[in-house]
């Protein structure tokens, strides 16, 4: 199987973003599990070598269950490999002491979480997103998905690191990679899908401003992380906790200067009868496990009202984003609602059925205004065009059917007849059709829209305009 150069670099920056967020986590949980034996660069190589061989077998197209089978197999000995590395290598390859660790420490699971179990775990996780990530389609909507998704690991990963506090000196770095790569991703998937700024008449002006924009906030952020030091921090807590002292010598001074209250004597304290404390008696206290349980409940909660906090700004963000690029001239906007929603159900289920091999009872219901990748691209494509003949003078009414449309587009602009034929049976097809569009017609649903955008509209006749009013 060829991979496009373009798709290459879509691949390279999920790779990227999804490396920030897992070389967090690790980071985390083998400071707090492993005590810092383990080394988090050598466990995301093998989320490298989870994609590089399951991108291999695909390329050979062997049945489904043979796939699965060596690719799993090759993880359990990629991760037995790790063990012996990382934590015996001191131990000779035919001691079977090192074999044996892992076993042991899942028997002991109930009582120490030992750093055989985090390889373990830590290894099929690696080894699910890179499998994954070899047989993911990328475009637009799959960046963004990836992008919300490793924001919300890295804002609970820094969360959790300031309640434990365990110092991650790498943390900067980390979140500047990150976006850099979000950045870079979506906007690539965005202009190749033929729907962004990047692919209009004005593509120069627009990515040289997306390059200063880039460039700019990394340099803010660089001068920020080095301007704004713990030394600085210290030294305007230390200004305020000064100033906070002299507030307080005045009201002292101002407070000194009226004259206080003549001493009064106090009554006598009235006898207490001694009481001898029963021997049955005890003060209760709340039981260490009663105590644990309510602080998880707690963390789980916080946590989950910062994943709604997030996901409704992130929704309110991007429908503001959508209103805007929809706002021209009276052209038509169709909504793809639910797509961070869309992704983490998604998540959810293939990390049932996938990697734990369950079944649900119930399966959970699919929304009505879902819209599968195939038609979102072709629907995408049917909304630029509103918009590129609404900014031309020409918008669709709320009364025209499609094939309406086309006529009046016909009449403007003959010479691309052929193509807007094309595309407006495409759009219908998708969107009211069963069948779903092939690669081949994606493509040159793409080849006619580029074909459309390098004729110029002519203006409506006054007739025209007369009935639009």
């Amino acid at each position: 199987m060829k991979l496009d150069w373009r798709q290459g670099i879509l691949y390279l920056t999920i790779i990227g973003m999804e490396g920030c967020w897992l070389y967090a986590l690790m980071a985390l949980l083998n400071k707090q599990v492993a005590g810092g034996r383990l080394s988090a660069m050598v466990l995301l190589f093998f989320y490298l070598v989870a994609f590089s061989f399951n991108r291999l077998l695909k390329w050979l197209r062997l049945p489904e269950v043979c796939r699965r089978s060596i690719s799993w197999l090759v993880w359990a000995a990629g991760m037995l490999l790790i063990v012996k590395i990382q934590l015996f290598s001191g131990l000779g390859w035919l001691n079977p002491s090192w074999l044996l660790a892992l076993p042991q420490a899942v028997v002991q699971i109930l009582y120490a979480f030992k750093p055989e179990l985090l390889i373990l775990v830590s290894s099929a996780v690696l080894w699910w997103l890179g499998r994954r990530l070899a047989y993911l389609r990328i475009n637009f909507a799959a960046l963004v998905g990836e992008f919300q998704f490793g924001l919300v690991i890295l804002l609970i990963t820094f969360f959790a690191t300031s309640m434990l506090t365990v110092d991650l000196a790498d943390s900067v770095p980390i979140v500047l990679t990150f976006f850099i790569f979000a950045l870079l991703g979506t906007s690539i998937a965005h202009a190749q899908e033929g729907t962004s700024w990047l692919s209009g008449m004005y593509q120069g002006h627009w990515s040289g401003l997306l390059l200063v924009s880039i460039s700019l906030v990394l340099i803010l952020g660089l001068l920020i992380s080095l301007v704004v030091t713990p030394d600085l921090l210290h030294l305007v807590l230390a200004a305020l906790k000064w100033i906070g002292g002299l507030i307080m010598n005045v009201i002292a001074f101002v407070a000194g200067l009226f004259p206080g209250p003549g001493p009064a004597e106090l009554p006598p304290a009235m006898p207490v009868p001694e009481i001898e404390p029963s021997e049955g008696f005890k003060l209760w206290t709340m039981p260490e496990l009663v105590r644990s349980g309510l602080s998880l409940g707690l963390v789980i909660l916080w946590s989950g009202l910062v994943l709604v906090a997030l996901w409704r700004i992130s929704s309110q963000i991007f429908g503001w984003l959508r209103r805007r690029l929809a706002s021209m001239a009276g052209a038509e906007f169709e909504p793809l609602p639910g797509a961070f929603t869309a992704d983490l159900l998604s998540l959810l289920k293939h990390v049932l059925f996938k990697v734990l091999g369950l079944r649900l009872l119930f399966r959970l219901a699919r929304k009505s205004s879902s819209v599968l990748p195939e038609v979102a691209s072709v629907r995408q494509i049917y909304r630029q065009l509103l918009r590129w003949a609404a900014a031309g003078g020409c918008p669709r009414h709320m009364s025209q059917t499609p094939y309406e449309y086309l006529y009046t587009l016909v009449d403007l602009l003959p010479e691309a007849q052929g193509d807007l034929d094309f595309v407006t049976w495409q759009y219908v097809s998708a969107r009211y059709g069963p069948s779903l569009p092939a690669e081949d017609e994606l493509h040159k649903l793409r080849q006619s829209w580029h074909k459309i955008r390098q004729h110029r509209l002519k203006r409506p006749s006054s007739e025209y305009l007369h009935e639009q009013e």
